[in-house]
């Protein structure tokens, strides 16, 4: 028995709640379809007198949108997209979207590709410079981005009222439907400020209905749930800027070595694009965020140093380029990796199989830290705690070098010109807010270091104002997304991604 419900939206306009929100308006015994969904709405026709499809039009490229469109290869009906979506619809003989590498290489170009390839498409959905006529109907387009670069608004006269399909732009209670799709890389805020832009060309016309891909039609008052949404989206895209506004960089400048090297102190070095060396003073390296593209610039500053071996490894956290390093440090050196228990666990976890810049064949710690408390190596104590920030799966470490407390930092902080001050936020990466930025800073603030060693070459001072800045942004950060949410839920709506990834 098919379960896809029905509503009647005007005359001759029925909405099927399928994988999406499917349109089918009818002229006759004929129709034009917006979306398509999984098609088990399709046996329902014959109920309304529709004897035939004759043109389906397709808001954006994600499976939910069109998966049903995959059950054979040609449709009786045309298929129109947005120009652009070929790259997801019909990518060639290889579909690109894997699942490796796309989904281990940071934020892929769409989380929600259809899983092969659609054939017979036309994509002539050109917004702002193409229209089509059906059954006297003048079709256009408009161009709303967020949910895909190329994503499409159509725009249909009817029963004495201009309707918008909005596809994914908008949803009711001026939200967004999963909005992670808004997060078209790690760190910056350009596909909320496309939406963003998408919302104000729609407040910008007449909008009688306003007709999502998921949850109700909006038929009350749509251009104030527009303008809403175009205030949150705003915010949305200001959380993604800077998160310690007025902060001065406070860059430590180092001593640079013929080699390449930067010296911060007597007994720590900074090496290639990522890598720290903590020297002992007997003669031993501990090597702090090991990456592979940074080895020969490690091996230059041994062999400047003269007799420094390295016998450790210590990690920030699971991205590769903080750790693909340590099989080359364990077999050429011996070194054992120490890690954080957060840290391995992405290796561990098949719940973690999809996660940003995550290296393929599996690390081993050679010794696991405790989660919090002290750790030995040679005459240094280290202080360790989970640190999520950047990534949850991130910690912090500290101990005294040369007279300074240095807190290795990995990529959750950074100064105020690199990257905004952090290494980025994004629901793929499972940037947290109440459990992770937030305690973050709070702990930089109780442990008080001189110097943060951070990533990518990010070293620089200390200063207590700055992270009680980020508090403050985390704070306001979780609200922005927070009221994007269809359902208020940060777990339900935001974090889902991973979830959405796994079951593609």
């Amino acid at each position: 028995m098919n379960r896809v419900k029905r509503e009647q939206v005007l005359p001759d306009l029925w909405l099927f709640a399928d994988t999406c929100n499917v349109y089918v308006l009818r002229s006759g015994d004929r129709a034009l379809v917006i979306d398509f969904g999984s098609g088990e709405w399709l046996p329902q026709l014959a109920g309304l007198g529709i004897t035939a499809i004759e043109q389906v039009l397709l808001t954006h490229h994600h499976a939910d949108q069109c998966v049903g469109l995959l059950k054979q290869d040609l449709w009786p009906f045309t298929i129109h997209a947005p120009a652009g979506e070929e790259f997801f619809l019909e990518p060639g003989q290889a579909n690109p979207f894997g699942p490796a590498p796309w989904y281990f290489m940071g934020c892929p170009p769409s989380y929600s590709p259809p899983p092969q390839r659609i054939a017979h498409v036309r994509y002539d959905m050109m917004a702002g410079n193409a229209h089509f006529y059906w059954h006297g109907r003048r079709v256009r387009f408009i161009h709303t981005p967020g949910h895909g670069q190329n994503a499409c608004s159509i725009l249909i006269d009817h029963d004495g009222k201009q309707v918008v399909f909005c596809g994914d732009a908008a949803h009711a209670g001026s939200t967004v439907w999963e909005p992670f799709h808004l997060e078209w890389d790690h760190w910056t805020g350009s596909g909320a400020l496309a939406a963003w832009e998408g919302i104000r060309r729609l407040c910008g016309i007449a909008v009688d209905l306003l007709c999502p891909s998921h949850g109700p039609v909006v038929g009350t008052e749509p251009h104030r749930t527009l303008q809403e949404l175009s205030d949150r989206l705003l915010r949305f895209y200001h959380a993604k800027g800077q998160i310690s506004p007025g902060e001065c960089d406070r860059w430590l400048e180092p001593e640079i070595l013929d080699c390449g090297a930067r010296r911060y102190s007597s007994h720590l070095y900074q090496f290639g694009g990522n890598g720290y060396l903590l020297v002992s003073a007997g003669g031993e390296g501990l090597v702090v965020d090991p990456f592979s593209a940074d080895m020969s610039a490690l091996e230059d500053l041994l062999a400047t140093l003269g007799g420094t071996r390295p016998t450790a490894m210590v990690v920030s956290h699971y991205h590769y380029d903080h750790c693909d390093g340590i099989p080359y440090l364990r077999e050429r050196y011996g070194a054992e990796a120490w890690l954080h228990p957060w840290v391995a666990e992405p290796w561990n976890e098949p719940d973690h199989t999809f996660l940003p810049w995550l290296l393929q064949e599996p690390i081993e710690a050679d010794h696991l830290w405790p989660e919090r408390g002290m750790w030995e190596w040679n005459e240094y104590e280290f202080q360790i705690a989970p640190w999520p920030g950047q990534t949850w799966w991130h910690c912090a470490f500290m101990t005294s070098i040369d007279g300074k407390r240095v807190l290795f930092a990995g990529d959750s902080f950074t100064p105020s010109s690199k990257w905004n001050g952090t290494g980025g936020f994004c629901a793929y990466n499972n940037s947290r807010f109440d459990d992770g930025f937030i305690p973050s800073a709070q702990l930089v603030l109780d442990w008080r270091p001189d110097t943060m060693a951070a990533g990518h070459g990010n070293c620089y001072e200390f200063h207590p104002g700055k992270f009680s800045k980020i508090i403050e942004w985390a704070a306001s950060a979780r609200d922005a997304v927070r009221a994007l949410c269809p359902s208020g839920d940060l777990e339900a709506d935001y974090y889902k991604v991973r979830e959405v990834v796994r079951h593609r």
